[in-house]
């Protein structure tokens, strides 16, 4: 009887699950679809000209995780964001109405993100490259990522970019529209849960 084998690697395979993000294979690409809630996506920008601090939230996104069988590295992450959707706590009245003020001024207020490649760093880190698209131009972009959970029912991905906007990252059209951009600091946080049913 080979029970007590059978036994053994199951219980490696389960400890195997417990170090890394576990999923179970299959056959065929799975596309999952981003949940709101848990999903979040939040925000900060510091302005040196007007002066000012901006923290929020977005409250209109949306994406989708084609998950590829051999792995996250030729799978494909779709993201939309509605930039019209910032919300600002009550305390930030004034900045809430800056914000939107220079919101309005873009015809096209919505960005996007396709991935074209993912790379691994290390155990759950990845690096993914794709085209991000604002205000109706398209720049490649790399975000460092953190995948908590992977598999066919349900992928939870973190990220954090934080750094300061270079005049050279500025756009023409959005530097007449936004002449203060450049030389500000911001970072974006977002926790990602992809699942077969997309949530509201």
């Amino acid at each position: 009887m080979r029970i007590l084998p059978t036994i053994s690697s199951l219980l490696l395979a389960l400890a195997a699950c417990a170090e890394l993000p576990c999923s179970t294979a299959w056959a065929t690409p799975v596309t999952l679809h981003l949940t709101r809630p848990p999903s979040s996506v939040s925000f900060g920008v510091t302005s040196p000209s007007p002066a000012l601090t901006m923290n929020g939230s977005f409250k209109d996104f949306s994406g989708e995780l084609l998950l590829d069988p051999r792995g996250l590295e030729e799978s494909k992450i779709s993201l939309a964001l509605n930039l019209a959707s910032a919300q600002l706590p009550p305390e930030q009245m004034l900045q809430a109405i800056f914000l939107q003020t220079t919101l309005a001024r873009f015809q096209d207020q919505s960005g996007t993100f396709t991935s074209t490649s993912i790379e691994p760093l290390s155990k759950g880190q990845f690096i993914v490259t794709g085209n991000t698209t604002w205000a109706n131009k398209t720049k490649e972009t790399s975000v460092p990522i953190e995948v908590l959970k992977l598999s066919p029912s349900r992928a939870e991905i973190k990220f954090l970019l934080d750094g300061t906007v270079r005049p050279q990252d500025v756009q023409p059209n959005v530097a007449k529209i936004a002449p203060g951009i450049s030389g500000s600091r911001g970072w974006a946080k977002a926790t990602l849960v992809f699942s077969p049913r997309a949530g509201r």
